[in-house]
């Protein structure tokens, strides 16, 4: 049975960043646009299921994830234009984190081909 959460928070240090990237796309900008759309479609998927996206190992969590979030466990989803969304599952609630590009994906994954 899925787990479905409460409800689906964004991180306050990531708050302007999501407004960024919502303001672009409102504007047409492209990849925003593409990437803001795969984004609601991540969160829809995430409202019935919030263990949709692919688990991150407890030893493979990036150190800028466990110090920035202290997160327990992490998830990654895919979006549009080689961009990956993580996100964290607390106290019943999913909490999205970042939205980062193929280079920062990466960086912090070194070796790992995405999905």
């Amino acid at each position: 049975m899925p787990f479905r959460p409460d409800s689906i928070l964004i991180h306050e240090e990531v708050q302007s960043s999501y407004d960024s990237w919502e303001a672009l796309a409102q504007q047409g900008r492209q990849p925003a646009q593409a990437v803001w759309k795969s984004l609601q479609a991540c969160i829809s998927r995430l409202r019935s299921d919030a263990q949709w996206g692919e688990v991150v190992r407890q030893p493979f969590i990036p150190t800028y994830f466990r110090e920035r979030y202290a997160v327990a466990n992490l998830y990654c989803a895919d979006l549009a234009a080689f961009h990956r969304c993580f996100y964290t599952i607390a106290n019943g609630a999913v909490i999205l984190l970042d939205i980062v590009d193929h280079p920062a994906y990466d960086r912090w994954f070194p070796g790992r081909r995405a999905r």
